[in-house]
């Protein structure tokens, strides 16, 4: 029996998850309500009221703080978590033959969590072990990387082919969001009734998003991509610093004496392989850490958000696929020979991670062990290309952030002209580069956009339903990207490996080792 390989177990692990994850799925109405020193599971309920007893004239009444109907599980959850005064707060619950049942001393409302969700520990460790790679992987792959381009001005050749190349997919991918978005028109279709039940349920935590106050000055941005101590951008993994840190090192060690500069750099070089030899055996797991990360995702949002949500769901989506199956192979046909089915077959394992933790810097290993071993990038461009891709190419989420700029605006009635449009590509290209390859900043950054354009800030409220699951989407595109990087770039510099039917590697420049 031929034995499975890894990018197909991981396959079959994220498509077992979510069925899985389908089957034991979160209720949307149930709640586990702690009080006292008792618990009880509430299903089936009309209504949930918060009642606070108040005095009049020595009488006591209770009186109505709050009430929700049975499709808003989640405000009453977030409702409680929000209150100051817990203490003498009632929640009273109303059932469909009028019987009604009260609770008082409550310490937590909470979703009922199933077998799903309980797994979903296992994918964490996965994917921290991941992050706790791509720190020191970046940082030493950056140093060797530069030190190896033989001079500053192969350095800047190189930089500049990244850099313009990124821009030039990062331009290309939020045009094609706006064109989605405009052809679509998707903020036009959603009723009053969803857009009001949306923000019910998500404008607490739309608040604490806009609260955080993000902004982007482009002159503060360039400032604060220079470290004041590298070890304190290492420490708080801030990859823009830990990028300009490490190129700059890497540059001036080529400064120095060979005898000084060359233990330094094989210190380096010996930290980078080894956390690719980590990753490779972390990978083992991947099957399983994916079936968990991906069960937990659809047992807690389910795919019902995705029908409210439909039309911008599926703008989003078909953005990244035109993304995906269209402009990439385009790009990767005028800039190398490779085949585009070679290319795709090597990165089945790569897309398969970043779909599943939505994370460019917990791929960023699998990425670098791919373009290397699969495609034959020569190790001093791939160690250069792709942690700066990481960090600053972001193409998914820039095309993410226009269709949500476009879908937020029709919702509320913006019928943005073409100035306003162009301002959202500009703006959304600088908000990708600033964006951390983490799940979920996409959203935070997603607010300055807005705010170029005067879209009302709390209208993210609208969209943090899908965030997650659009999130994963997203992250494919922007990983895939690098990849593509490395072999145009590896492919100008005429070093990029040919792949033989057998999955031989040959270089097209036989002195490249």
């Amino acid at each position: 029996m031929p034995k499975i390989k890894l990018h197909t177990k991981i396959i079959i692990g994220l498509v077992l998850g979510a069925i899985f994850g389908s089957i034991f799925s979160i209720s949307g109405s149930k709640l586990e309500i702690s009080y006292k020193s008792e618990r009880a599971v509430i299903d089936d309920w009309t209504e949930a009221s918060f009642i606070k007893p108040v005095w009049d004239n020595g009488v006591k009444k209770d009186s109505v703080i709050k009430s929700f109907d049975k499709s808003l599980q989640v405000s009453v959850i977030k409702y409680f978590k929000g209150l100051k005064d817990k203490k003498d707060v009632i929640l009273k619950f109303k059932f469909a033959d009028n019987s009604e049942r009260q609770f008082e001393s409550i310490n937590s409302v909470e979703k009922v969590k199933t077998i799903g969700t309980a797994l979903r520990p296992v994918g964490d460790i996965f994917i921290r072990l991941l992050n706790m790679i791509a720190v020191p992987l970046v940082l030493a792959s950056l140093i060797v990387g530069a030190a190896s381009l033989t001079d500053l001005k192969h350095v800047a050749k190189i930089g500049g082919k990244t850099l313009g190349f990124y821009a030039l997919t990062a331009v290309v991918a939020i045009t094609i969001g706006l064109v989605a978005a405009n052809l679509i028109q998707p903020g036009h279709i959603m009723s009053p009734d969803s857009k009001a039940r949306l923000m019910e349920t998500y404008q607490d935590d739309a608040k604490v998003k806009i609260e955080q106050n993000v902004s982007m000055d482009l002159v503060t941005f360039l400032v604060n991509i220079v470290p004041k101590n590298p070890f304190k951008a290492i420490a708080d993994g801030d990859f823009l610093q830990i990028v300009f840190f490490a190129i700059l090192l890497g540059i001036f060690l080529m400064q120095i004496p060979p005898g000084r500069a060359k233990p330094v750099i094989n210190f380096f070089e010996g930290v980078s392989d080894a956390m690719i030899v980590l990753v490779e055996k972390i990978m083992y797991i991947a099957p399983y850490a994916v079936f968990t990360l991906i069960a937990a995702t659809v047992a807690e949002f389910g795919f019902d958000i995705l029908i409210t949500l439909f039309w911008y769901s599926i703008t989003v989506i078909l953005g990244l696929t035109v993304l995906t199956f269209v402009e990439y192979p385009v790009l990767l046909k005028i800039f190398t020979k490779i085949k585009i089915r070679d290319f795709f077959r090597t990165q089945k394992q790569v897309l398969a991670v970043a779909f599943s933790t939505s994370s460019s810097a917990a791929t960023l290993p699998v990425t670098m062990d791919v373009c290397e071993k699969k495609l034959g990038v020569p190790k001093k461009i791939a160690s250069f290309v792709l942690p700066l891709g990481t960090t600053v190419n972001m193409d998914g989420t820039a095309l993410y952030q226009a269709v949500a700029a476009m879908f937020i605006a029709q919702v509320y009635g913006f019928d943005l002209n073409l100035t306003q449009q162009l301002t959202i590509v500009l703006t959304a290209a600088l908000a990708a580069i600033g964006t951390a390859p983490v799940p979920g900043v996409g959203l935070l950054m997603l607010i300055i956009v807005l705010k170029s354009v005067g879209i009302p800030e709390e209208g993210i409220a609208l969209i943090i339903g899908v965030d997650r699951i659009l999130d994963m989407c997203r992250t494919v595109p922007n990983v895939l990207a690098d990849s593509l990087a490395c072999v145009v770039i590896a492919s100008s510099e005429g070093e990029l490996g040919k792949i033989k039917p057998d999955g031989e590697l040959v270089y097209e420049d036989s002195a490249v080792v």
